[in-house]
């Protein structure tokens, strides 16, 4: 099975997302976030561990289709609090702060940057 952090790693997303999700993640609130994102009952138990990662993956991978083919239901903001999760939950899988640096965002065409320029590592 491919790692959480491998996944990350070789995944291509705007630098926009990217970084506003990185930024999104200071806000993140696990217990009010989640259910909307996975659209669970009210009262439901949130997954946990490699379940939870592999639902958001999906989830990520269906508003990625979304984006790209130009979905009018496609949203900006919840894309952007989709890969927050994801960010979140992997490093805290992982037991790791770093794993938001290591989402690959694409820069122009096919290209990609394992880790966010240098003008943005200091900021938070």
């Amino acid at each position: 099975m491919i790692s959480v952090r491998h996944s990350l790693e070789t995944t291509i997303r705007p630098r926009v997302l990217v970084v506003s999700a990185r930024h999104a993640m200071n806000g993140y609130l696990r217990t009010t976030i989640l259910p909307r994102l996975l659209r669970l009952p009210i009262g439901a138990p949130l997954p946990a561990g490699q379940a939870l990662i592999q639902e958001l993956t999906l989830r990520e991978a269906e508003m990625e289709r979304a984006r790209r083919h130009h979905d009018a239901a496609w949203r900006a903001a919840d894309h952007v609090m989709l890969l927050a999760a994801l960010m979140a939950e992997a490093a805290a899988c992982q037991g790791t702060a770093c794993a938001p640096e290591h989402i690959a965002a694409a820069t122009t065409g096919c290209s990609k940057v394992t880790e966010l320029p240098r003008k943005w590592q200091g900021r938070t």
